[in-house]
């Protein structure tokens, strides 16, 4: 705990300093953080609803997102979207957000895995939810980086060993460009499994752990809806997004009728990552194409500031589209298959999050929350 008091008196001291020597300071990089110090205590009960009435929520109608003491949201069009538990009885909240739940055992959220393989109705093991969800407004952003710390159980178990294509893999967050109009009356905003929502083009880095512990990333999900509101299908098969060896090299593992990719096995840090039951930062980075149908888009993923993988040719917005607006709808955490127990054995893993940071460029290994972001550091190589 002392260590961040230490930076809460360097981050006064900062913004003392930049407020009368630097004037110019405003211009932050930085979209949105929280270090959940200001966050009051909070809870998001699981429904008892099942998918897809009410789980997936919109403004009007699911849980209010956690509240700062000031009694304002953490972000003003942010939402919380609650799922029905797995399990045979329910072990508690979807979500937490309280003390001794971030690092060096400071304020944080905790989101509860369900592994709840088997249930009459979700017998993959799927759950689900997003303890947090932001809208950035129509404009968005062409390029936007999001961090947070994550730390997962010692005892994390993925999978059972008898299902691979529904088992070990967490969306880690979605980044969408939400191509509509927002509302408190907008009907299954959020809703990214069917081409013809508006929630796309889209960016879903996934983590889990097939035969090992060893993290892998899953690769841009093409369910893409292009920008002039046109379905486009695309052959798996042969499309570079999913078959670039140099991004990610085949494993030749079928997950929901899509095949998934490794990490570069020449980085010696995958694999001593992950569930050791200690915090890992990652860092994940999206730029829209500079022109429609232009392949000049990137997306990357870093963890511990080492830099996992980094593809430069993405199209996210086709010909036809616009490129006008930018990023402007994120979700923390979401769907994953924990399928290594039975729905009956009741279990859930506290998978915890600190220290959450949204910006327009890289803010460097040594950011602090709530600090000032004068000039943005290069980005990892």
């Amino acid at each position: 705990m002392f260590g961040k008091m230490q930076k809460q008196i360097f981050k006064i001291f900062l913004l003392f300093v930049m407020f009368f020597m630097l004037p110019n300071f405003a211009n932050a990089a930085v979209v949105w953080e929280t270090d959940f110090e200001d966050v009051a205590d909070w809870s998001a009960p699981r429904i008892s609803n099942g998918f897809p009435n009410t789980w997936t929520g919109n403004p009007s109608r699911t849980l209010d997102p956690p509240k700062k003491m000031n009694g304002q949201w953490l972000h003003p069009s942010s939402w919380v979207r609650t799922s029905p538990s797995t399990l045979a009885v329910s072990q508690g909240p979807m979500a937490t957000i309280g003390a001794g739940q971030g690092r060096e055992s400071s304020r944080g959220l905790t989101y509860n895995f369900e592994s709840g393989k088997g249930n009459p109705t979700y017998s993959t093991g799927w759950a689900g939810g997003s303890p947090l969800t932001m809208y950035f407004g129509e404009a968005g952003y062409p390029e936007l980086w999001v961090e947070m710390w994550v730390k997962y159980p010692s005892d994390m178990d993925w999978w059972d060993g008898s299902d691979i294509n529904y088992s070990g893999i967490t969306k880690a967050f979605y980044i969408a460009r939400f191509n509509g109009e927002l509302t408190v009356s907008t009907s299954l905003a959020d809703d990214h499994s069917v081409e013809t929502r508006p929630t796309h083009p889209a960016w879903l880095p996934h983590m889990g752990s097939f035969y090992s512990s060893r993290p892998y990333f899953m690769q841009y999900y093409n369910r893409s809806q292009t920008s002039n509101g046109t379905p486009e299908v695309y052959d798996e098969t042969v499309d570079a997004w999913y078959n670039n060896s140099s991004y990610y090299p085949y494993q030749n593992i079928l997950l929901n009728n899509r095949y998934t990719y490794a990490l570069p096995s020449s980085n010696p840090t995958v694999d001593t990552i992950r569930m050791d039951g200690q915090w890992h930062k990652y860092t994940y980075h999206v730029k829209m194409n500079s022109a429609p149908g232009v392949a000049d888009g990137i997306q990357e993923v870093s963890l511990d500031d080492v830099r996992m993988f980094r593809k430069t040719n993405m199209a996210f917005i086709l010909d036809g589209g616009s490129v006008e607006n930018g990023w402007n709808y994120i979700e923390l955490m979401d769907n994953h298959h924990v399928a290594s127990h039975m729905y009956t054995e009741n279990v859930s893993y506290p998978v915890q999050i600190d220290d959450v940071v949204i910006s327009t460029n890289y803010i460097g290994p040594d950011y602090i929350v709530g600090g000032v972001d004068m000039i943005a550091p290069a980005a990892p190589t």
